[in-house]
């Protein structure tokens, strides 16, 4: 019985030392030295977020620093001050409303944050005019491999997220089961450029490559070609012209000005010249170095050289930042089934590699991820605005089909909204003469805009309140 009252007769010593304990504790976290050692460390993270974002671009920013666990501490750590410091000032009073509203405004506009970096989507649409688009491109990158044996049947192999930026394979390779054989990345590049270069083969159903220069007075191009394979053909379209190389030449080829080429032995091609307007058709046969005139607008043919059989290799060179040209890429390292012979190609992102064993062939894909929207845009029309007298882009908006048939302007400064989604005019792509050639826009899905906008508003009317109180303190003047 004495043992029973003795237990009892210290529950409330137990709870107010606890008390007591937590008390302390919340004064530590509200205390205003903890408080500017947050706001510093936040200064410090998003200046260092600016940095990388201006160094590199926005994707490091996010994968670096914005979604680092810094930020994330940062972040954790105000809204624990925030807290701390209301609990601290509790029972609340009537003064305390505009205190109490900011802070807890702020701490809602944090958690809007949070919602919309975990559920939303922030993306990206290309298409050129015409075209239709249902999906958006995301930061995110899927890596994919798919086995056939018949070119038509497809057997997904390996699916998943992977994130080469943060995590190099260089430093951790990533392997993927195939039947009795192997595919690994063991290499990745997060800034590349595309390098291309055409070798000589030995596989004798290779097809030719040729490179050659069309000019006139104002017109300089060089290209490269290569059929695809002895039977192929190749189409280089170049505006007013076309050149192709083919296996055979057709009866009629149609009114455009064309030069087709066929291989003929090792040293020489024949080709064929159709001129649209007067419908003639003008032969002979080329070698390496030899020039030919086309009767286009005074454009002149010349051969620079000529490979009978011919493959294609590209390599991605390294680059320390970001440019138009960059990309990220990866080095596969495949060995056939049945075989040990190992072979080692490049990619870049948003690009297929096909690799080929005996009797199957398997499909990699590293592309980034892709958001179905749900419905359909149509690109119907895209408008440029230059400066004056220059081909610098003064303004530049599209005009949408929706699938109710609507169409819809998209401008720099008026963005469309529809089904959830915010589409913004980003920017656009063009052909090396400067013609638009696609628009590019941006699109978002905000699921945390209302909690955002709300915590916004509380942080104002707090703000309000506590102006309000200073104003009638000041007016009324001292107590006496």
């Amino acid at each position: 019985m004495g043992a029973e009252l003795s237990s009892e007769s210290n529950q409330p010593e137990v709870s107010l030392a606890w008390w007591k304990t937590f008390r302390k504790v919340v004064r530590v976290l509200a205390s205003l030295k903890l408080a500017v050692v947050i706001i510093i460390a936040l200064g410090i993270v998003t200046a260092w977020g600016t940095i990388v974002e201006a160094q590199y671009d926005a994707l490091a920013a996010k994968k670096i620093v914005y979604n680092s666990i810094w930020m994330w501490g940062t972040m954790i750590s105000l809204i624990v001050s925030l807290t701390a410091v209301m609990i601290d000032r509790w029972p609340w009073q009537k003064r305390h409303t505009g205190f109490v509203l900011a802070h807890i405004g702020i701490i809602i506009l944090l958690f809007g944050s949070w919602v919309t970096q975990r559920f939303g989507i922030d993306g990206s649409i290309s298409f050129g005019i015409g075209e239709k688009q249902k999906s958006v491109i995301l930061g995110e990158t899927d890596l994919a491999v798919y086995s056939t044996f018949d070119g038509s049947q497809f057997t997904k192999l390996f699916d998943r997220e992977v994130d080469f930026f943060l995590k190099p394979a260089q430093k951790k390779p990533l392997a993927i089961e195939i039947p009795n054989g192997a595919i690994k990345i063991v290499e990745s590049l997060p800034y590349a450029i595309r390098e291309q270069k055409f070798v000589e083969s030995t596989d004798p159903k290779s097809g030719v490559a040729i490179r050659f220069q069309m000019q006139n007075p104002n017109v300089n191009i060089t290209e490269w070609m290569l059929q695809p394979s002895k039977e192929g053909s190749e189409t280089k379209d170049l505006g007013p012209a076309q050149v192709l190389i083919v296996a055979n030449f057709p009866r009629d080829f149609g009114g455009r000005n064309a030069i087709l080429f066929r291989p003929v032995d090792n040293e020489k091609l024949e080709y064929n010249i159709h001129t649209a307007r007067t419908r003639d058709v003008k032969k002979g046969f080329v070698r390496a170095g030899e020039m030919i005139r086309t009767d286009w607008m005074g454009l002149e043919f010349r051969l620079l050289k000529y490979m009978p059989q011919a493959k294609e290799e590209i390599t991605y060179r390294p680059v320390d930042k970001p440019t138009p040209l960059t990309t990220a890429a990866i080095r596969v390292e495949y060995t056939a089934p049945g075989q040990t012979t190992v072979s080692h190609q490049w990619m870049g992102l948003n690009s297929l590699l096909k690799l080929f064993g005996t009797s199957e062939a398997y499909v990699v894909s590293y592309a980034n991820r892709r958001w179905p929207l749900g419905f359909d845009v149509k690109l119907k029309e895209f408008r440029i605005g230059r400066y004056q007298g220059t081909l610098r882009a003064a303004s530049y908006e599209s005009v949408v089909t929706l699938p109710d048939g609507s169409d819809q302007l998209i401008s720099m400064n008026e963005p469309l909204k529809h089904a959830g989604f915010t589409f913004y005019q980003a920017s656009f792509e063009s052909d090396p003469s400067g013609r638009p050639t696609a628009s590019v826009l941006s699109v978002n899905k905000d699921p945390g805009r209302g909690l955002k906008y709300f915590g916004s508003l509380l942080i104002v009317l707090g703000s309000l309140h506590l102006f309000y109180l200073k104003r009638r303190a000041w007016m009324q003047g001292p107590r006496k």
